[in-house]
């Protein structure tokens, strides 16, 4: 059977490891190229795994986490910030909107491989299930396993803690960091993405608020001034029902 080709290739773009792996289907040969993080002396991701493959309900918890909770809660928050924040639903809506689309082009043109299909790793998904990626379910048609790089996971969850921060007014809010943080546990530990998937993923969202730039600012400013911060409520209508 035809094999797909995977390369990985260090930051300088030299040929690191080269081979066949598995058939593909048909006489098709993919190459699939992922960065070596050594040289950026982050390259920790395979011992942050082994460290708590021991635990295997910790293991359980991350894997629904990763397959549950990412998209679920971005919609939820976006039509949330719709009904009842039309003044931030436009800075919100640029935010997701640059984000997503630079990195679904980074995707398309930089086809990158998650470590889970690399040797020493270990896919804790397959191993325990949910099965997201066996070709059965919907997200096993749809996806494109090959964006590693950026990370839309962090990406979008960093995205709901900024917003959810900038709507609420209660001390409270602060907890919703839990999810940006947990994100990043899960999409470690089940070798999905390497750090610096994450770390790429806040440099788009950076961009993305600089090319927003004063637009972004006069909205933010007005938001503010509409609702002082020293109210416990939801900072979101002029009209309060």
């Amino acid at each position: 059977p035809a094999a797909g080709v995977r390369r990985l290739l260090v930051l300088d773009h030299q040929p690191l490891i080269d081979r066949a792996d598995g058939p593909r289907g048909g006489d098709a040969h993919q190459e699939v190229k992922c960065l070596g993080l050594a040289r950026l002396g982050i390259d920790t991701e395979q011992s942050v795994q082994r460290a708590t493959l021991g635990h295997p309900g910790l293991i359980r918890l991350l894997n629904r986490y990763y397959a549950s909770v990412h998209f679920g809660a971005s919609m939820a928050f976006l039509v949330f910030v719709y009904v009842r924040g039309p003044k931030l639903w436009a800075h919100i809506r640029f935010l997701f909107i640059t984000v997503t689309g630079t990195a679904l082009i980074i995707h398309l043109f930089y086809p990158l491989a998650p470590p889970r299909m690399l040797d020493g790793y270990v896919d804790t998904i397959a191993r325990y299930g949910p099965a997201i990626y066996d070709g059965r379910s919907a997200v096993g048609q749809l996806a494109n396993q090959f964006a590693a790089m950026p990370s839309l996971h962090f990406g979008w969850a960093v995205l709901v803690a900024y917003g959810v921060v900038r709507a609420l007014n209660t001390r409270w809010r602060w907890l919703v960091i839990l999810h940006p943080a947990m994100t990043l546990a899960a999409i470690v530990i089940t070798a999905n993405h390497y750090w610096l998937d994450a770390v790429v993923a806040g440099v788009l969202i950076a961009a993305a608020l600089a090319l927003e730039g004063e637009r972004s600012r006069r909205a933010l400013a007005t938001f503010g001034d509409d609702h002082p911060a020293a109210s416990p409520q939801i900072c979101l209508d002029d009209a309060q029902t």
